[in-house]
C-alpha cells in the first residue's frame, strides 16, 4: 500500500510492505496514523489562535492546565537545548515555538499503530523525514534519497542515500524553507552549512540532532561525531555552501 495525506502543512506519506500491506488492518493503522498527527497539529499549531501552544504562549493557559504531551514536548526541548549548548532553544525568538521539536516528536507516535502491524514493512514520511522498519529477514532494507540541496527539485538528483531496517532519517536545510534556522543564543542563520542530514534509531532524535547540527554551523562536524561517539545517531551527512561534503558514520 501507498497513500498520502496533507497534515500539519507538510504532505505524509506511507508505503508499506507484507502481510497487511493490502488490507484493512493496514489502511487501519493509516487512518489512526492521521488521526494522531491531526490531534497534534489541534494541540501545538502556532498558526493557530486557539491551539494549546498559542494559548500557553500568550499566557492565557498555565502548563499546568495543558496536556500532559505538552510538558513531555517542552522536557524534550530542553533537552535538546542542553546537548546543543543552547543552540537549540524553542524560544529562540522571544516566544515560545515548540515546532522544531514537535514534527518529529509526532510523526514518531504516528507511526506507532503501523509498527505494531505483523509482519509488515513500514516506511512513513512526513515533509521528508523517514521512519523506518523492515519486519523480516528475508526482505530488502528501506533505500532512502538524500535530496542534492544545490539541486532542489531535479529529477534523480541526490546527494546520496541511506539504507535503513529499523531507525529514522530526517534533514534540515534551508533549500524549502529558507533560512528558518538560526542559533538561538547569536540569531544568526548558518554561514557554511547548507544541509545537514542525520540517521537514528528514533525520528525525535534525528530531526533534533540534524536541527541543532546546521545552527551550529562550523562547529557541526564535532558536534556530530561527537554524539555518534555517545551513541545518539548512526550516521550524519553535512552539504557545505562551496559544495563539500562531509560524511559521519
Amino acid at each position: 500500500m501507498r497513500a498520502v495525506e496533507h497534515v500539519m502543512g507538510m504532505p505524509v506519506s506511507v508505503a508499506l510492505r507484507g502481510r497487511h500491506a493490502d488490507d484493512d488492518l493496514g489502511r487501519g493503522a493509516w487512518a489512526e496514523a492521521i488521526a494522531a498527527l491531526r490531534d497534534v497539529d489541534r494541540v501545538f499549531s502556532t498558526y493557530r489562535p486557539d491551539s494549546t501552544v498559542s494559548r500557553l504562549a500568550d499566557g492565557d493557559l498555565a502548563l499546568d492546565d495543558c496536556p500532559p504531551e505538552v510538558r513531555e514536548v517542552l522536557d524534550i526541548a530542553e533537552r535538546a537545548s542542553a546537548a546543543s549548548g543552547g543552540a537549540f532553544d524553542v524560544r529562540a525568538t522571544g516566544r515560545l515555538d515548540p515546532s522544531g521539536v514537535v514534527k518529529g516528536w509526532a510523526v514518531e507516535r504516528a507511526a506507532r499503530p503501523l509498527l505494531h502491524l505483523d509482519d509488515t514493512d513500514v516506511c512513513l514520511s512526513a515533509g521528508g523525514d523517514m521512519v523506518c522498519r523492515v519486519a523480516s529477514l528475508d526482505r530488502p532494507a528501506w533505500r532512502v534519497g538524500i535530496e542534492d540541496p544545490r539541486a532542489p527539485g531535479a529529477a534523480g538528483r541526490l546527494i546520496g542515500t541511506v539504507s535503513v531496517r529499523d531507525g529514522a532519517v530526517a534533514t534540515s536545510g534551508s533549500t524549502h524553507r529558507g533560512q528558518h534556522v538560526v542559533h538561538a543564543r547569536s540569531g544568526k542563520p548558518p554561514a557554511h552549512v547548507l544541509q545537514v542530514s542525520v540517521v537514528a534509531g528514533d525520528l525525535v532524535t534525528a530531526d533534533l540532532d540534524a536541527t541543532s547540527a546546521l545552527a551550529l554551523d562550523d562547529a557541526a562536524p564535532a558536534w556530530l561525531e561527537r554524539r555518534r561517539r555517545q551513541g545518539h545517531l548512526v550516521a550524519a551527512l553535512v552539504v557545505w555552501r562551496d559544495g563539500r561534503t562531509l560524511r559521519i558514520a
